[in-house]
């Protein structure tokens, strides 16, 4: 998942040079939902380790 989350770092800052907008907004939410489920994934994990 992290080597997705960097692919679409490297993508929005692409696009952020093209200055195309929309497709500024459509990687930026795509990278934005890929870190949240990333980041309840991490809670997860840290739940079951503590349990």
């Amino acid at each position: 998942m992290l080597d997705k989350i960097e692919y679409l770092r490297q993508k929005l800052y692409n696009v952020i040079e093209s200055g195309d907008q929309l497709a500024i907004l459509a990687v930026s939410q795509e990278l934005d939902i890929l870190i949240a489920r990333y980041m309840l994934h991490q809670l997860k994990i840290q739940d079951k380790c503590v349990s």
